[in-house]
């Protein structure tokens, strides 16, 4: 390159080069091929995919030994690839089922706050992983990513999938979800093009039809329509650190999450709580599925629950259960999402709001009594 450079150019090839401090084996030693761990490039590049090598070098520290071998590189692609690969996946398989497509303007009156809030973070992400690139810090830019994608999964996407899909009935909130998340998907395969080249070209050019990814501008995001729901990302953190000390106690008191309970009480020295939205409180009411959540103001922190199990909760605790059972068996019969199926189970709630909310959500046109737990297709006999 120094040669090159100099009889073609004549100037120095690179202004600035990042390098490890050693590459080593995933077992911590030397790569040697009579040690059995030494891994050829053009073999590795074929088992392990060049995204996810690249993702391995650009999350090290630089200042470190990087280790490297097949078993990082499946916790680096179950960590951060899959979880995007699946958003993804998501959303292209709900919006053909609805027939979804881009075009039109995002409408803040149709959003929900947990959109404000994903649009706020991807605003917050362009702008730290731009200053990260700016001062070549490729672990703080790739770390700040994946960080993002574990949001959007685990608590964006977790929490709005019932907006989607023939049988979600309010249509402005599927029209902002899938709004939405294009836009997320759109800018994210932006950001990650200098990283990952090739899924996020994938994505890129399925979702916009424009030749690649690599064709296009670096992203430059400014919600100026959100001004006013600045705090919303702080409140969110604050909210999610609560709903993880409230899962925590019930953990603690061997109640499982699909339990519901009348009530979660939370003593906090910060008055933070008297701020949040009504809206953040419903979200974290559903997470932590507890009919009411409530805050108090205490000199320590503590969380108490109301565990009194009323025949009504133990009920839809059983009805959760049950569709559960319903939906895991669609998945082993390999059960699209719009073929509607019949069910038979010796239990069925009493509560008839409780059997059309497990009617509505596994897709099933009728649920019948019956001795012994099976699905089946409705053009069966």
């Amino acid at each position: 390159m120094i040669a090159m450079s100099t009889v073609l150019e004549d100037e120095e090839p690179t202004k600035t080069i990042m390098g490890f401090a050693t590459l080593l084996a995933e077992d911590g030693r030397p790569m040697h091929k009579s040690w059995g761990n030494f891994i050829e490039f053009n073999e590795g590049a074929e088992k392990m995919g060049v995204d996810v090598m690249r993702w391995i070098y650009v999350r090290q520290n630089i200042s470190e030994n990087l280790l490297f071998g097949y078993k990082l590189a499946d916790e680096t692609r179950r960590r951060f690839h899959l979880k995007l690969w699946n958003v993804y996946n998501f959303f292209v398989t709900y919006a053909n089922i609805d027939n979804w497509r881009p075009g039109g303007k995002i409408e803040k009156a149709n959003l929900l706050v947990l959109d404000k809030w994903i649009l706020l973070r991807l605003e917050e992400l362009v702008r730290e992983v731009t200053e990260s690139l700016d001062r070549y810090d490729a672990a703080m830019a790739s770390g700040l990513i994946e960080a993002f994608v574990d949001d959007l999964s685990n608590w964006y996407l977790r929490r709005s999938r019932d907006r989607v899909g023939p049988l979600a009935e309010n249509k402005l909130s599927k029209e902002a979800f899938y709004q939405t998340l294009y836009l997320v998907l759109e800018v994210l395969s932006r950001l990650l093009a200098p990283f990952t080249p090739f899924i996020s070209d994938k994505i890129y050019c399925n979702l916009t039809k424009k030749e690649s990814v690599h064709l296009s501008e670096w992203p430059h995001l400014d919600f100026g329509f959100l001004e006013g729901e600045k705090n919303l990302v702080e409140d969110m953190v604050y909210l999610r650190d609560i709903v993880e000390k409230v899962h925590a106690k019930r953990k603690e008191l061997g109640i499982p999450v699909r339990q519901p309970l009348i009530e979660a009480i939370v003593m906090s020295p910060d008055k933070r709580f008297e701020k949040v939205s009504v809206d953040l409180f419903k979200i974290a009411e559903d997470e932590l599925n507890v009919k009411r959540l409530t805050f108090k103001f205490a000199k320590e922190e503590s969380v108490e629950m109301n565990t009194k199990i009323t025949p009504e909760l133990e009920e839809e605790a059983k009805a959760r259960e049950l569709l559960r059972q319903i939906q895991e068996e669609r998945k082993k019969m390999n059960i699209s999402f719009t073929q509607p199926s019949i069910v038979y189970s010796p239990w069925l709630p009493k509560n008839k709001q409780l059997l059309q909310m497990i009617m509505k959500k596994s897709s099933s046109s009728k649920i019948l009594k019956d001795e012994s737990f099976r699905v089946e297709t409705v053009n069966e006999k």
